[in-house]
């Protein structure tokens, strides 16, 4: 093959490679128009996602009233709750002792009778009677109110109800810190302690060492 014929087909292949690699006219303006629109597009986003500083101040101005107004509105309705409280417990106490009151009211009643009597010609043990009959009264009451007699004499002393007013020697290990004798009753109201009872308490001592033991003095008598 001559030198003219090689050239030829050199050329002619290098023509077939440029049309197989060639980009069709449409498809290049296509692209074109993208590159061009694609910055547009690209600064459309940019303002979309980054909002300016006054549309951020009065984004947060905005919840922060919302907040304020939330939180106006909370310190408002626990106010009214607590005074709402507070009137229900003052009127509940009321009511209590209004109850309290009217049981109390018929031995009242009985006491002025037994008044009645010890200004006429009664004997005391007719006065006694009408006595005690009004303390019992009196005493069921409250019983029914919650009031309940704290057992004391016999009982192993609790400080938690009995108070010690004298210790008293025994000789007999087994009564040791036993009240013996109860000066004032104790009560209790529900699980409230009025009063605790006011006792006498035994303490084991040798008989060399018996004898009462007011409050406040030592073993040893000093």
């Amino acid at each position: 093959m001559g030198p003219r014929k090689r050239a030829k087909k050199t050329r002619d292949k290098a023509v077939d490679d440029a049309r197989e690699t060639a980009v069709p006219e449409s498809e290049a303006e296509v692209l074109a128009a993208e590159e061009r629109d694609e910055p547009a597009i690209l600064e459309e986003s940019e303002e979309t996602a980054a909002p300016t500083p006054d549309e951020v101040i009065a984004t947060l101005s905005s919840e922060l009233e919302a907040l304020e107004d939330r939180h106006l509105r909370l310190v408002a309705e626990f106010d009214n709750f607590r005074k709402r409280t507070v009137k229900e417990r003052s009127e509940q106490a009321q009511r209590a002792q209004g109850d309290l009151a009217r049981q109390l009211l018929e031995s009242l009643d009985d006491l002025a009778r037994v008044s009645e009597l010890g200004s006429s010609d009664h004997d005391a043990a007719a006065i006694l009677e009408g006595v005690q009959l009004v303390e019992k009264k009196l005493q069921r009451a409250l019983e029914q109110l919650g009031l309940k007699r704290i057992e004391a004499v016999g009982q192993r002393f609790d400080p938690e109800l009995h108070e010690a007013m004298v210790t008293v020697a025994t000789e007999d290990p087994e009564e040791d810190e036993t009240v013996s004798q109860e000066f004032a009753k104790g009560y209790t109201f529900g699980n409230t302690l009025l009063r605790p009872s006011r006792v006498a308490v035994k303490m084991y001592r040798p008989a060399e060492e018996g004898g009462a033991v007011e409050p406040g003095e030592s073993e040893d008598g000093s």
